[in-house]
């Protein structure tokens, strides 16, 4: 018996794909992509001392140079956390209990001769703790973001996320060899960070003024009074 269907006629045939891989959206491919790197804003009142704690590659110039080091990258993914409902007739079925990101995101950077680029990040990590009282820093400073772009053949930017309070957790290790005459020394940083949302306005709801407003004044209040307790509180914090 010859099988029927509500529509008889494929959906996609040789010429539409042919079509399509020639168009000028194309497919992505990987090695088109941008990263910028957005480390901790310093506080309006550090010293012009602390200001170099990132060895002087805080402007936008530096930053991009940094960026465009990046050799590769990992575009994290999304998992919906789920269980099985079984109080139901017929098969089971999951339903969705929370949502979490990926862990850990890999970068390796191209490394420049001086190795400034593993000096930024080993002075970002300083943000995190104190080397001489080995006292851990506050969340919020040393904090910052990762804006991930996939570029089509014009180098347009058709999708992109940030992901949102990141900090270099790992300086991957390097290894030094004779051996190696001809080959650039790249440096792995591997990234933690909370979640991740898209940069495409389009895919963003509308943002309400007075909460982000109310956010920011909230967030500001905070980060005044944690930064006034004396140092001998901070692990009660």
């Amino acid at each position: 018996m010859i099988p029927k269907f509500l529509e008889g006629g494929a959906y996609g045939v040789l010429n539409d794909l042919l079509s399509i891989l020639h168009a000028d959206d194309g497919y992505a491919q990987p090695n088109r992509y941008e990263v910028i790197i957005n480390p901790p804003s310093l506080p309006s009142s550090s010293s012009s001392q602390n200001k170099n704690w990132l060895s002087d590659m805080t402007n936008k110039s530096d930053l991009r140079r940094l960026s465009l080091r990046a050799a590769s990258i990992t575009l994290p993914g999304r998992n919906l956390s789920t269980s099985q409902e079984s109080n139901i007739y017929g098969p089971d079925r999951e339903i969705v209990e929370g949502v979490t990101y990926a862990d850990d995101i890999s970068i390796n950077f191209q490394s420049s001769s001086g190795l400034e680029e593993r000096v930024f990040f080993e002075n970002w990590q300083r943000k995190a703790f104190n080397e001489e009282t080995w006292n851990i820093g506050y969340y919020k400073d040393y904090i910052g973001s990762v804006d991930i772009y996939v570029l089509d053949k014009q180098d347009q930017r058709r999708y992109g996320i940030k992901l949102h309070e990141a900090f270099p957790k790992t300086i991957g290790a390097n290894e030094l060899s004779y051996g190696s005459e001809n080959e650039l020394m790249m440096l792995p940083i591997s990234f933690t960070f909370r979640h991740w949302t898209s940069l495409d306005q389009n895919q963003n709801p509308p943002v309400n003024i007075f909460n982000k407003v109310f956010e920011t004044v909230v967030n500001t209040a905070e980060r005044n009074i944690t930064r006034n307790i004396p140092k001998v509180l901070n692990k009660l914090f």
